[in-house]
Parts: C-alpha cells; structure tokens; sequence
C-alpha cells in the first residue's frame, strides 16, 4: 500500500517532467518539422510567427509578446533558439533540481566537444557571445551554443 501511495504522488511530477525541454530533445532536432513536434509535445504555443521566423512561448500573453519560456526557429538558416526567461526565479524555485537551462548546459558541457566563441546579432539583444560546442549524435547540422542574456538562459544552433 505504501508504494502505491508513492507511486500515486509521484506522478504529477513524471508528467510535469516530461514537459520540460532537455538535451535530447534538442539533438534530435534537425528540421523545422522535428522542432515544430518538439516544442508543442512540449507544452509551447504559437506567438507571432511570420513567413521567416517561428516563434513559441510557455505561458503565452493574450497578445503573444510576453512569455515564461521561447522558442524560435528561422526557416531560411535552420537556425534555432531557446530560452528560459529569468533564470534567478527558475533556479530559486526548482526544489533541489537544476532549471532545464542549467540542465541542459552541464549535458553540452559534459557530452561534446568544445569547438569555440561565436557571436549571435539580433536586434534585441545586438551582438552576443556564444560558447559553442560540437554534439556526438545530433541530428542538426552546426554547432550548439549557450549563454545568458539579460537573466535570462539561451541555447542556440549555430548552423554550418
């Protein structure tokens, strides 16, 4: 009786588990369909994507320009992004764990190989410095990057 009350209680957080993005989630990404499928398993949902760029969030304003959580990726590059808005909160209130962001960044750190520097412009965040790493097993064709920006985490392909 005891262990199915464990096991009872413990599902709510195998389910929330699975709606947090991770590592491998990202290695197998290696077109806009596999990350269309990745980001809406995901719990995210369409911002205001245009004929370039798709965009999602989690936790998505009425008006779709706030969100806890994006996601982005531009069709012309096969490039991708994702990003964890305000790490201090996420790691504050993770109860022990490592916020996804944090996560997957030890697992990059951990599992490829480093490859170099590389800056990432946009107009919103202007010219940004990636640590760039090489990943055995990815899908993609490029290499995966992290950094913080403004609190908040970044991962981001940068495609060959």
């Amino acid at each position: 009786m005891k262990n199915l009350l464990v096991f009872i209680f413990s599902i709510p957080s195998i389910f929330l588990a699975q709606d947090q993005l991770t590592f491998n989630d990202i290695l197998k990404i290696k077109n806009q369909d596999v990350f269309l499928k990745t980001v809406i398993e995901k719990g995210y949902s369409e911002g205001n994507s245009d004929g370039e760029k798709t965009y999602y969030g989690k936790g998505l304003s009425k008006d779709k320009t706030e969100a806890t959580d994006w996601a982005e990726y531009t069709s012309l590059t096969s490039e991708f992004y994702f990003e964890q808005s305000n790490l201090e909160y996420s790691r504050k209130y993770t109860k022990g764990k490592k916020c996804y962001y944090d996560q997957i960044v030890s697992e990059i750190k951990n599992t490829c190989e480093y490859n170099k520097i590389m800056k990432h412009s946009s107009t919103k965040n202007g010219s940004v410095n990636f640590t760039t790493y090489k990943c055995p097993g990815s899908k993609y064709k490029g290499y995966l990057g992290f950094a913080q920006i403004d609190g908040n985490g970044v991962i981001q392909l940068f495609p060959k």
